[in-house]
């Protein structure tokens, strides 16, 4: 066996060192092709699904997030809750918000929103809500008669041709705001925000002492909920265990799953065409190596009838089809892997752009490209076996005669 794989390298080497340059070539092109097919959607689809939930993790949960236990419609001791999960090791940041319904009035016109009550200095290290004002400034640690607007509550921004809207709003425009106790309160605008999402475009945003004061006894040193990110993502589960082992009553929920309910649709259905775009292009992959190379050693069936007639065995002449096929197709994906991360590159610094500022680029996963790369090279082996295995069953006369 070991004396046919030397024969066999010998006789690949010597095969392709003769064959005709630019039809290796156009081979391997075709096969870098056909690697690019494989794995360009699938980190397509990958970076999409990052944006989703990084959403979820940059406006709306963090890592992890307490909520109110249940009957309670507020956390409270919002600050012991607070410095208790700031002391646990791992936890790089915590923030206290209150969250309420709000009729939103300026000029003539009304609509109904969210107002999140925040603390600014808490925000910059959980969330992104402090870096996406697109007008103005963030609030301040005084801001108390200053609101932040959501864009798609802006007229002329993106998505506010969808939503009702305030209509024309620059900063320093009023803002009447009615609550659910009746308490009615005017902001001047401080900033508008824009996520590039629902839930933080149609939010506005006040100073959490001021959303306090207004609620009053109520919500006083209390929480709607509190927002903690963590120094090593990927270890929601373990942090999450520690914070209900120091005490904390409230409900703890990892990231992913309080997305598992917001996001699940959405994710399944982008997973989904994932699966199929990665089915539909190994079956398209499949038969194309298989044509080219099948087609490309039928051509050597003259070739390989003298190799038999020489006294080279037929286990020799398959090993050295076999080689020949993983050359073409390690050159393929070589190739492939180079107009792959060429192209992502460059995506990542001109990302594709939907609905004006949501912005998506490819995401490289590894497991992916291995595993593209290894069903390429299995489809290979296969395609140079089987027709180098019909033509050696072959009488030698009729190979050489090409019959």
């Amino acid at each position: 066996m070991l004396n046919d794989i030397k024969v066999g390298s010998v006789i690949a080497i010597s095969s392709i060192k003769r064959g005709n340059k630019k039809t290796s070539l156009f081979i391997v092109i075709v096969l870098a092709l056909i690697f690019m097919n494989l794995v360009f959607l699938p980190a397509l689809i990958n970076g999409m699904m990052s944006l989703f939930v990084g959403f979820v993790q940059d406006y709306a949960y963090g890592n992890i997030v307490i909520e109110p236990a249940e009957d309670n419609t507020y956390i409270n001791n919002a600050d012991n809750v607070l410095q208790k999960t700031r002391n646990i090791n791992g936890v790089i940041g915590a923030a206290k918000r209150l969250e309420v319904g709000a009729s939103l009035r300026h000029k003539q016109k009304i609509v109904g929103a969210n107002v999140l009550g925040l603390v600014p200095s808490e925000e910059e290290f959980v969330s992104k809500y402090p870096y996406i004002v697109s007008e103005g400034e963030f609030l301040g640690e005084l801001s108390r008669d200053e609101i932040m607007i959501g864009a798609m509550l802006v007229e002329g921004y993106t998505g506010s041709e969808i939503y009702d809207n305030l209509g024309e709003i620059k900063v320093g425009s009023l803002i009447n705001v009615t609550y659910p106790n009746g308490i009615q309160k005017t902001y001047k605008v401080k900033g508008i925000h824009e996520g590039t999402w629902e839930l933080t475009d149609l939010n506005a945003i006040v100073h959490y002492k001021e959303l306090e004061s207004v609620l009053g006894e109520e919500a006083e040193g209390k929480a709607s909920s509190i927002i903690i990110k963590i120094k090593e993502p990927g270890k929601e589960a373990e942090i999450k265990e520690k914070i209900i082992e120091i005490g904390i009553k409230e409900k703890v929920f990892t990231w992913q799953e309080k997305a598992e309910s917001l996001l699940r649709q959405a994710l399944q259905s982008i997973g989904a065409l994932g699966t199929m775009s990665r089915i539909v292009s190994l079956i398209v992959g499949a038969a194309l190596i298989f044509i080219i190379i099948y087609i490309n050693t039928l051509h050597r069936k003259r070739e390989i009838g003298i190799l038999k007639a020489t006294g080279i065995t037929p286990n020799s002449i398959k090993i050295s089809y076999i080689f020949i096929s993983l050359f073409y197709i390690c050159l393929g994906i070589l190739l492939g892997l180079a107009m792959f991360i060429s192209l992502t590159f460059y995506l990542k610094s001109h990302p594709i752009t939907f609905y004006e500022t949501m912005k998506i680029a490819p995401e490289i996963n590894i497991p992916n490209l291995l595993q593209g790369a290894l069903m390429m090279i299995i489809m290979a082996v296969i395609a140079g076996f089987i027709p180098a295995w019909l033509v050696t069953r072959q009488d030698i006369l009729e190979a050489i005669w090409g019959e």
